[in-house]
């Protein structure tokens, strides 16, 4: 068979040559040439080609984030015909080296972070604007607030968290409204300890100590649609208020002095009836019988925790932006895979069609839900930066009750009021000196 079509193939070409020359004839005597019986399959071999390599988008994502996300890329890999790269990364180190690394080439193209660095990375240009489209509405407005600034969203928010109380359901039936009846509860059942909170035992922590100073007219920033870093509220009447009471209710041993691992530990040893804090923590808190509330009043207005808000960014210096946003809007966003990643990693779902079926099963996300409707988002400012330290240290001194002279600075703090007159100076110090 081979050997009859190199044959026809070469008649073919001599043939060719003889109508060249023979001009206008060629055409009537190729009308008279017999058929043949077979016609040839192939002239030329075809020139190799090689499929260029699929696109590649590689992620950024904490530990949880990327066990959850793994198996399910597969999927989204089948259908646009992508890999996808999830790379395990160090929460805390996620902003600071997408700082460096995007500029030099070696970021990533998407990556999964808190709210609070918008502003941060916004102003150092390294996260592109997220048109969310029609899945908009399907966003709880404090998730949007929280990923917006300067009229544009930059991520789409997949959780929200606010602390709440846990309870020893065990020793109490839930968390009575008010301080008062905090301390008589615990004083009924005997702990040694009454409530953990984390921001003191050596600990500061301005995020879990927020409605301690913030839930009776006190504030950070002033907010009215944005944060207002020229009008800091960490010293105003309704702040140094609240930060006295919190003193008497550590002088009275309502609020133990514990860091975050001592507050854990006494809950879960039964040494405390009440621990101040997140969903990220029921897993811990189910070493015992646990229920979960919100946090008491201050002066009878609802306590104000900070809502934290995650999401996943798209990377200024991707060359697949496109793609990218593709993946977070018609793969990450969807139902299956937020419902995968709460699986792994309970936050609560800053989508409403999520939300609907957590709600139903899952009565403690409901009151986590309910803490966080009461609560701001943490301010998404870079001046935020300059807040923690000075805020922490505050919310310390009066934990700690160490009050008096600092050996290392030569600065007198006597007093609740005076612990929070100094952070505010430092802060707006900070802002000033930018």
């Amino acid at each position: 068979m081979k050997t009859n079509k190199l044959r026809f193939i070469v008649f073919l070409l001599m043939f060719s040559m003889v109508a060249v020359a023979c001009g206008g004839d060629a055409a009537e005597e190729t009308s008279e040439a017999p058929e043949t019986t077979e016609a040839p399959q192939e002239t030329l071999a075809a020139p190799a080609t090689t499929a260029p390599p699929p696109e590649k988008l590689v992620i950024w994502a904490e530990e949880k984030i990327a066990i959850a996300l793994d198996p399910l890329v597969g999927a989204y890999e089948s259908a646009a015909g992508v890999d996808v790269e999830v790379v395990i990364y160090d929460f805390g180190a996620i902003k600071n080296d997408v700082l460096t690394a995007g500029p030099a080439g070696e970021g990533p193209d998407l990556f999964v972070g808190p709210h609070d660095m918008v502003g941060e990375i916004v102003a150092n240009g390294v996260v592109a604007p997220l048109d969310l489209g029609s899945i908009a509405s399907d966003i709880f407005d404090v998730g949007v607030t929280a990923f917006s600034y300067g009229g544009d969203v930059y991520g789409f928010p997949y959780a929200t968290e606010a602390i709440a109380m846990y309870y020893n359901a065990d020793l109490v039936d839930g968390v009575p409204t008010t301080w008062e009846e905090v301390k008589a509860a615990c004083d009924a059942a005997g702990t040694e300890l009454c409530v953990g909170a984390p921001g003191g035992g050596g600990g500061g922590d301005a995020y879990h100590n927020h409605p301690f100073f913030a839930s009776d007219g006190g504030y950070i920033f002033k907010f009215d649609g944005g944060f207002d870093p020229s009008d800091v509220g960490l010293d105003n009447a309704g702040a140094i208020a609240s930060a006295e009471y919190l003193d008497s209710l550590v002088k009275n041993g309502t609020v133990a002095s514990t860091d975050y691992g001592a507050s854990m530990t006494a809950f879960q040893e039964g040494r405390s009836l009440f621990w101040m804090t997140g969903p990220w923590a029921r897993n811990d808190a189910s070493a015992v019988n646990y229920g979960v509330g919100l946090i008491p009043t201050f002066n009878g207005n609802p306590a104000t925790p900070f809502v934290g808000v995650r999401g996943m960014f798209v990377s200024a210096f991707s060359e697949k932006k496109v793609l990218a946003q593709s993946f977070i809007l018609d793969f990450f966003s969807t139902v299956d895979v937020q419902a995968a990643m709460y699986a792994e990693d309970p936050r609560l779902p800053a989508t409403k069609s999520l939300f609907a079926v957590v709600e139903a099963e899952d009565p403690i996300a409901a009151q986590f839900a309910a803490s966080a409707s009461n609560g701001i988002p943490m301010p998404n400012i870079p001046e935020m930066g300059n807040v923690w330290g000075p805020v922490g240290d505050a919310m310390l001194i009066i934990r700690d009750q160490n009050y008096g002279t600092n050996e290392d600075t030569g600065v007198t703090v006597n007093s609740a009021a005076d612990a929070m007159k100094l952070a505010a100076q430092q802060v707006r110090d900070a802002i000033a000196g930018g």
